[in-house]
């Protein structure tokens, strides 16, 4: 019961440290559609809540289909994707971006 009690109040004294250090330092990372796109820009829209979410393409972005490298040209309208961007503060520049399978023809 002892042992219960302590261990109980060393996870309640440790869980405001935890959470207060908990997104700090990590890259953010936005999951969705792409709805636009240029050879600078691209529209996503959020999964998770439908926001549409403008993030720039720049020259040092790493964009991948899998483990291949790709161009930016070769990112469509409707490819789903997850958007490394940084910090998450505005404006939005992509770090890097994962294009998911290519969609199958049938």
């Amino acid at each position: 019961m002892n042992r219960r009690v302590f261990v109980s109040a060393l996870a309640c004294l440790a869980l405001p440290a935890a959470t207060a250090f908990a997104h700090e330092g990590h890259d953010h990372k936005l999951l969705g559609t792409i709805t636009e796109i240029t050879a600078t820009r691209m529209l996503v829209r959020a999964t998770q809540d439908g926001a549409v979410s403008t993030v720039a393409i720049v020259a040092t972005t790493k964009i991948t289909r899998g483990k291949t490298k790709i161009a930016a040209s070769d990112l469509k309208v409707g490819d789903r994707v997850v958007v490394n961007i940084g910090n998450g503060k505005a404006p939005l520049t992509a770090k890097a971006v994962q294009a998911g399978p290519a969609p199958t023809t049938r």
